[in-house]
């Protein structure tokens, strides 16, 4: 199994199988990212991955605020400009790793978002497996507006859920969302009034850790490779994903429970 990392400022980290509890701890910065939270959040995504007792994993933040994107400002310091090319070559190993891990990752992400979620903090928000989110939170891709382009996957990702037209509406005119709005395009899994976004998202993460873990991870895989593929060969790994979930001890757990009349208990195997 691959060792959790060592904690860094600004990112809390609470074992509690079957749960894994992340919380973004920088509510002085509006929760916004450095790289040392970055990487953390990569590694603790993958040990999460690897480790067989976790079997969710919750994102919340601790102030007002959700996330408010990279801390640019606290990148850039008091110490020489970077040479050109540096954006190029940072970002491979950072938010270009972070987005891709949470899609891949066979652990479902619940995410409890208030308040901002800009840049960054919006992609975290559309890469959860599912999203509670306050109804009057507010998510922004400013990126045009500050005279440069979307990153962090934010550009693949906001046309696959909202649509080319409404994508653009945000990439392009920097439109800022409501959470209500959000949940009416399909964005989130759901809106509600902020003082229940915590309960919410703990309800649904107890549910996922409580699941057929092999399959709801094999469920997901197959979800976000299924657009790049043809149906064909998209149905060859369905066929792959099926054996394996077949065999799972959850599998067996819900046929005895069918046959019983009663409802499974998985234990994640």
């Amino acid at each position: 199994m691959k060792p959790y990392p060592a904690p860094v400022e600004g990112l809390r980290v609470e074992m509690a199988p079957p749960l894994l509890r992340i919380t973004l701890d920088r509510s002085h910065r509006r929760n916004s990212l450095t790289d040392d939270i970055v990487l953390n959040l990569i590694d603790n995504l993958e040990a999460a991955s690897a480790d067989e007792h976790i079997r969710a994993v919750l994102l919340d933040s601790v102030g007002e605020n959700f996330c408010s994107g990279f801390d640019l400002a606290g990148r850039a310091g008091d110490g020489p400009r970077p040479r050109p090319g540096s954006i190029a070559r940072r970002m491979p190993y950072l938010v270009n790793r972070l987005i891709p891990v949470m899609l891949e990752v066979q652990v479902p992400i619940v995410g409890a978002v208030r308040g901002w979620s800009v840049g960054l903090g919006f992609s975290l928000v559309l890469a959860c497996d599912f999203a509670v989110v306050a109804e009057d939170a507010r998510l922004r891709a400013p990126f045009t507006a500050m005279g440069i382009t979307p990153d962090s996957g934010m550009s693949w990702l906001l046309p696959r859920l909202a649509g080319v037209a409404r994508a653009k509406q945000m990439l392009m005119l920097g439109e800022e969302l409501s959470g209500a709005t959000a949940a009416e395009w399909g964005l989130v899994h759901r809106s509600v009034p902020e003082d229940q976004v915590t309960a919410e998202a703990e309800l649904l993460a107890d549910r996922l850790a409580a699941s057929a873990t092999v399959a709801v991870g094999l469920a997901k895989t197959l979800i976000h490779r299924g657009s790049g593929r043809s149906l064909a060969a998209h149905m060859e790994e369905e066929a792959f994903a099926l054996e394996l979930s077949a065999r799972s001890s959850d599998f067996r757990a819900w046929s005895q429970a069918f046959k019983e009349r009663r409802p499974p208990e998985f234990t994640g195997h």
